[in-house]
């Protein structure tokens, strides 16, 4: 009996091994497992940060060339202080969407809402007036409150039966009142340059909505009944919710729930830096949860392998888990996005150092606006580019970016081209922190030749005016 029982023991411990050895590595499987879809997520979510930060930057960079855009045909539109010239004027509008061929019609009416001509159509008696539509009254109500240079709530075509969104442009008269207002339809499609799929992968939607919970602009597009709701009235789900609590923050991460409360996608928000615009960037649950499974499914496997004992290999497939670092995985997405935005947002960019002022990097506009290279720009720092700037005022106009205390500054100064010449412009000088830690100023550059010459055909035209006062004097 005793024989019987010392045979058996060997078996019961290795049975008894085993059942441990199962157990041990099902709770490992199951830490193992929560592990890594921790780190997935927090790897989706990064990466859909560096996506939401590098289009709201390239989207904020168009609202403010559109908005520099606007305001330099209003200038033109009043240069003489005059009453307009409308045959003059639908030339100059014309041009205008002519040279923005992503806006729909652009519209020229009085402060009172009398639509005076559009891009596609000169003045003639036919216009009709806005002045009873409640929707023109809570515009231009908006633009009497603030910024002259607003992104409206969209509203349905009258024509095409379209969603579109107003962007408009408040010009005013010496005594601060609105003479003028220049509206330019934004189609609903205008985040379809943004969305590539080599750049963005397992993205599923961009989005562009306003403070109140309207939607600016959407990608990709529903059905037109879905647009309807989608378009036709403000959002009240969690990211709305969120963006209030939180008091509009300047980035974050929501996750949106389905109708039995399940988590269903996952949204990285970037406010706009000049614009009461958020940007959000989605991507389902779905794809976290397909990079997490692909992650997985080797380990996995392996670790049934290893129940049959083998415990080296144990550790060997820990290690085959891991495909490409974080850093690795973001860092060539953010490079394949920069290149891409470059290519579809042409403008003068330069970006320099927070501490030497260094010039590090330069858009193909700006190389080519400036006539240097690349390499020639790196061995300049931005005072030698701007050289009407000196050093002291230069960094007593920079400290309150250095302290936090404002987004941006906006100054002008001349610029220096590389065969010798000069043009005025001006700059939108933007504080960068990458998540490192690193600082360094962003320049939007804008060439402001046509408004300065403006300003001083204005000057010249009051002259003989304030000359013969000065003479009655």
């Amino acid at each position: 009996m005793s024989n019987t029982n010392g045979e058996h023991r060997p078996r019961r411990l290795l049975k008894y091994s085993a059942i441990l050895l199962v157990a041990a590595q099902l709770a490992y499987a199951t830490f193992l497992g929560f592990e890594s879809w921790q780190e997935v997520k927090t790897e989706q979510a990064g990466m859909l940060a560096t996506v939401a930060d590098l289009d709201g930057n390239a989207i904020d960079s168009y609202f403010t060339r559109l908005e520099i855009g606007m305001r330099n045909l209003g200038a033109e539109l009043t240069d003489t202080h005059k009453k307009i010239d409308l045959g003059h004027a639908y030339k100059l509008v014309h041009r205008f969407q002519e040279l923005h061929t992503e806006l729909g019609n652009v519209i020229l009416m009085r402060g009172d809402g009398q639509v005076l001509l559009t891009g596609n159509a000169p003045n003639n008696t036919d216009m009709p007036t806005l002045a009873s539509d409640p929707v023109f009254m809570e515009f231009r109500g908006e633009l009497q409150r603030g910024p002259l240079f607003a992104i409206g709530r969209p509203l349905m075509g009258n024509i095409d039966k379209r969603w579109v969104t107003a962007a408009r442009y408040a010009v005013t008269d010496r005594a601060g009142k609105i003479a003028y207002i220049i509206s330019a339809n934004l189609s609903a499609d205008l985040l379809q340059p943004y969305w590539t799929d080599s750049s963005i992968p397992g993205v599923s939607a961009l989005g562009l909505i306003r403070d109140d919970g309207y939607l600016v602009s959407g990608f990709s597009e529903p059905d037109t009944a879905g647009m309807d709701d989608l378009y036709g009235k403000p959002a009240g789900d969690a990211m709305i919710v969120y963006l209030r609590a939180n008091g509009y923050p300047l980035s974050g991460q929501v996750e949106m729930s389905g109708s039995v409360g399940k988590a269903t996608d996952w949204r990285a928000l970037r406010r706009l830096r000049h614009y009461p615009l958020t940007l959000f960037v989605e991507a389902p649950m779905s794809e976290i949860n397909t990079a997490w499974w692909a992650r997985m499914r080797d380990t996995y496997f392996l670790m049934v392998l290893m129940l049959a004992g083998i415990v080296v290999f144990y550790g060997l497939s820990f290690r085959r888990r891991h495909v490409w670092s974080t850093a690795q995985r973001i860092e060539k997405l953010k490079h394949n996005h920069e290149r891409v935005l470059d290519e579809r947002n042409p403008n003068e960019i330069l970006m320099f150092d927070a501490d030497t002022l260094q010039i590090t990097y330069a858009s193909d506009y700006a190389l080519a606006h400036t006539g240097y290279t690349l390499a020639q720009l790196q061995q300049k720092n931005i005072l030698s580019l701007h050289p009407e700037m000196g050093i002291e005022s230069f960094g007593a106009m920079i400290e309150p970016l250095r302290r936090d205390e404002q987004q941006a500054v906006k100054y002008r100064t001349v610029q220096a081209r590389a065969n010798g010449s000069t043009c005025p412009v001006e700059v939108n000088l933007q504080l960068m922190t990458t998540d490192g830690g690193d600082r360094s100023f962003m320049a939007i550059i804008n060439d402001i030749t046509a408004l300065k010459q403006a300003e001083e055909n204005i000057e010249k035209f009051h002259a003989p005016v304030d000359r013969r006062a000065a003479g009655r004097k």
